[in-house]
């Protein structure tokens, strides 16, 4: 009776989660502020999600037998996580992302065949009996689920880390791509994984009590769809923070600037595909321009500042700047930017002038647009915060 109660509050708790699951999967798609072009596969990753949970639910009230459609929907979810990934720097096609999804039928077949020689030898067993589970076939199709899981999971964070690199060789302030929520969107798809590995080795151990340990793994992935939608909402794309330029160009800047992460980590140095005709000469030459621009006209107080910003005023295609930066300046365009906006601060900091100007003050003057940002920075390149360094220079005077 204790099992059945129990099994009951976990049904109830289920149905919540998949019912708002549902909710939420509309709300990302069918927010007036979405990029549907992006959010339509973090829309269709959480309903994927909520198919899963909804695995107890059908196994309970219509048969475990004809369950493997519900198995196989973990290789639906992963790989759209990925593509989500992918969509925030380039334009996924539905060609693109099919091949991703065979893998829901490549499980699907063997899923299909091992219930079905189960289902011959127990047609009117309700509940699934305990050889379903230990069977070596059920585990290891199980296991090999969650290993191409994982391997999603991987992909998904190597697209994230090279996209996050690829930002900083376009702009000099990241501070409005929150991509912090992303990465605990991605790290928590690791812990729903190990929580399924967790508690399907429960379930062969004790079988006895599948149904009540499914649901509480069904359960567990409730606050995570929550975290799923919770910001990604309203997950800014680079074209909706440049509405001047369009959605292709920004895709061929991040492309150009992957290009150049690719072949550094790989020949240890930049090279630029577009630009490796171009001579030294031509090369030394735009590095000055751009220098002159930043020492003379300081530009890099323009909050706002981006290589396409640059590029215009050099009058000069933003990827030979962009080599120019890397490969001449030995520098991302992110670290050229804010080491200028960190020396003028720094200059701030030190003029007896300014004494009585607040540290928020001269982080605006140099170019930063928030003292969040500013402080970030100015540590990042000097090992002290503004407010520190200016205290360690009055006590250098004082000591004199």
């Amino acid at each position: 009776m204790h099992l059945f109660i129990s099994e009951n509050i976990l049904l109830f708790i289920s149905a919540i989660g998949i019912l708002q699951g549902i909710l939420l999967a509309a709300l990302v798609y069918f927010h007036p502020k979405s990029d549907k072009s992006v959010n339509k596969f973090l829309a269709l990753y959480i309903l994927a999600i909520t198919l899963v949970m909804s695995m107890g639910f059908f196994m309970r009230f219509v048969s475990w037998q004809d369950s493997y459609f519900h198995q196989s929907f973990p290789m639906i979810s992963a790989p759209l996580l990925y593509l989500y990934l992918r969509s925030f720097k380039e334009t996924i096609t539905w060609k693109k992302a099919l091949p991703h999804f065979l893998w829901y039928f490549a499980f699907l077949i063997p899923t299909y065949l091992n219930l079905h020689s189960l289902a011959l030898k127990y047609p009117n067993e309700k509940n699934v009996p305990v050889e379903a589970l230990q069977k070596p076939a059920t585990i290891i199709i199980n296991y090999l689920r969650m290993g191409v899981s994982i391997l999603y999971y991987f992909l998904a964070r190597r697209t994230l880390n090279r996209y996050q690199k690829s930002i900083k060789h376009l702009f000099s302030e990241t501070s409005n791509f929150d991509l912090q929520w992303t990465r605990y969107l991605v790290n928590g798809f690791l812990v729903v994984i190990f929580c399924g590995i967790v508690f399907f080795s429960l379930m062969i151990r004790f079988p006895e009590h599948f149904n009540e340990l499914l649901l509480i793994n069904m359960t567990v992935a409730t606050p995570y769809i929550y975290l799923a939608t919770y910001k990604g909402i309203l997950q800014p794309t680079i074209w909706q923070l440049q509405p001047g330029i369009s959605k292709e160009k920004v895709e061929e800047e991040i492309h150009e600037a992957e290009e150049m992460d690719l072949h550094k980590s790989e020949s240890g140095k930049i090279n630029s595909i577009k630009t490796s005709e171009k001579s030294t000469g031509k090369l030394d030459e735009l590095v000055g321009r751009i220098i002159l621009l930043m020492e003379k006209e300081k530009i890099y107080q323009e909050t706002e500042l981006t290589l396409q910003n640059l590029a215009d005023k050099l009058q000069t295609p933003s990827y030979q700047v962009s080599q120019a930066i890397n490969e001449g300046m030995e520098k991302t365009f992110y670290d050229l930017i804010n080491n200028y906006r960190v020396e003028e601060a720094k200059r701030l900091l030190l003029d007896p002038k300014n004494s009585n100007y607040t540290i928020l003050s001269v982080g605006f003057e140099a170019g930063f647009n928030s003292k969040t940002t500013f402080n970030t920075v100015f540590k990042k390149f000097t090992g002290l915060t503004p407010t520190d360094f200016r205290n360690q220079q009055k006590l250098k005077l004082s000591a004199v």
